[in-house]
């Protein structure tokens, strides 16, 4: 049976955990030899009077970004969809972020990269921005909403790229730098950091960043950068939100080599006694991640069939 075609939303922000992620099953299903294009847009928002003009506003966004980005090297290596229709036999992958069915698709999978934000339901019981019919994988359990994703279907791929990633610096380090990504809105942030604020900076300049600090300090509770930092080689700390600790953020069968939660000793200690074995885990992560596509793609064409 002739496989579907396969779009993908992409947040415009390319420093984005989601859009690297989003990338990557990019990579991966054209390496199964998919039919696959990306299309990109500030907006996620394609419900109530948004969704009569969605189209126009695509299709001039995907020209506007081709002008601007058509030298980027992330851009490249993407094909791109720029009208904003797409067949009835083709599958549209939205991340949690967008509200509403952007391209009007009849087959929608919805990946939760992070926590779902759109809780509330019509008469009908859909999700408002979700339907019910809609097919739903999460990146990782401790994000599912069982309401949408029963049977929790999980995606959880990740290529990172370990000539990038990694440890140059084994002599002496000093100062801090800080993650704050999805902790911005935190009640706890300082109020003025003493150290470099490493989330829009190049992804090459992060890891020069990694390898002169002795510390990383993360408000965002769920990003690889902290792991990142860990290999290497800071001593690579998450700020739990009050009340909570290590075992709120992570379950029970994952480990987060290389990372502390919290300034305790216990904490510390375990942070500089795993980092090798964080490097291990993103060696073995990076071999797993293809599996994980073959078995997603698998997913979506006995439902969708």
């Amino acid at each position: 049976m002739k496989k579907h075609k396969y779009v993908i939303y992409m947040p415009a922000n390319e420093e984005c955990g989601g859009f690297i992620v989003l990338r990557t099953l990019y990579k991966g299903l054209v390496q199964l030899g998919i039919d696959v294009k990306v299309i990109t847009t500030f907006r996620t928002n394609a419900t109530g009077k948004y969704k009569y003009i969605m189209p126009f506003y695509l299709f001039f966004y995907q020209i506007y970004y081709f002008l601007k980005n058509h030298r980027n090297e992330n851009y490249k290596s993407c094909r791109h969809k720029f009208f904003p229709f797409v067949r009835k036999n083709t599958i549209v992958v939205y991340p949690e972020i967008v509200n509403g069915n952007l391209l009007n698709a009849k087959r929608v999978v919805r990946w939760l990269l992070y926590y779902n934000r759109h809780y509330h339901r019509d008469d009908n019981g859909n999700t408002i921005g979700y339907k019910k019919d809609d097919l739903f994988f999460t990146f990782r359990d401790v994000f599912n909403d069982p309401k949408l994703n029963p049977d929790c279907n999980t995606l959880y791929i990740a290529y990172f790229d370990l000539d990038l990633y990694k440890r140059t610096n084994y002599g002496p380090r000093k100062g801090k730098c800080y993650i704050v990504r999805k902790g911005a809105s935190r009640p706890d942030l300082p109020k003025k950091f003493d150290g470099v604020v490493i989330d829009y900076l190049p992804e090459k300049e992060k890891v020069e960043v990694f390898n002169k600090c002795e510390y990383c300090i993360s408000y965002d509770t769920q990003t690889s950068y902290s792991k990142i930092a860990a290999i290497c080689g800071c001593i690579s700390i998450v700020v739990p939100e009050e009340g909570k600790s290590r075992r709120d953020y992570i379950s029970t069968n994952e480990k987060c080599y290389g990372v502390a939660y919290g300034y305790s000793k216990e904490e510390i200690n375990f942070s500089l006694e795993t980092q090798e074995k964080a490097l291990q885990f993103y060696k073995d992560l990076n071999e797993k991640s293809m599996n994980q596509i073959k078995s997603f793609v698998k997913k979506c064409e006995e439902y969708f069939n």
